[in-house]
């Protein structure tokens, strides 16, 4: 490998790591989001008259307020690292165009946005269908589990799709 290759490959490393460290250190900004958007897709569902405060979504139950929090492992933040770390070192290895990286990490947000949203929304169901403990429980282990891993699959086999799709350079011609 040329020096500009160590080069490129060096960038491309310290960029994956920087937005890693970034969606982790700023988890908390992004998990008050999406209990804001969970928010709003609920109470536009007609399951609950949710509202954010902060990163937990709540609502009133059983003539109470109740609600939960989108913590670290609850949010899209930390399940976004992988494909931004994969997308970085593919382009700074010269296997993936900068553009097709930004197309298949904007697929995988959009996706694991989506189905954080339905899984988030699940447990508001469960909760005002089986009640506080008993809803959250189900809703948070089994229903919320099964939801994330589905989801994960689809995220990888998109993401692996649009990688293996980016356009390659042009074959090496041999001399015979």
């Amino acid at each position: 490998m040329t020096i500009a290759t160590w080069m490129r490959v060096a960038v491309g490393g310290a960029f994956a790591l920087v937005v890693a460290a970034a969606l982790v250190w700023r988890w908390h900004e992004v998990a008050t989001v999406e209990a804001w958007l969970n928010a709003r897709l609920v109470r536009m569902l007609g399951v609950a008259e949710t509202s954010s405060i902060g990163a937990a979504v709540v609502f009133p139950l059983e003539q109470r307020w109740v609600g939960f929090v989108v913590s670290t492992g609850c949010s899209v933040a930390v399940l976004l690292i992988p494909p931004v770390v994969l997308a970085s070192l593919f382009v700074a290895f010269g296997r993936l165009r900068p553009l097709r990286a930004v197309l298949s990490v904007g697929a995988a947000l959009v996706l694991l946005v989506v189905i954080n949203q339905a899984r988030l929304a699940a447990v508001v169901v469960s909760m005002q269908t089986w009640g506080f403990e008993e809803g959250y429980r189900r809703s948070h282990v089994l229903i919320g589990s099964a939801i994330t891993m589905v989801g994960l699959i689809a995220v990888a086999i998109v993401f692996a799709v649009l990688v293996g799709r980016a356009s390659r350079p042009g074959p090496v011609a041999h001399a015979c």
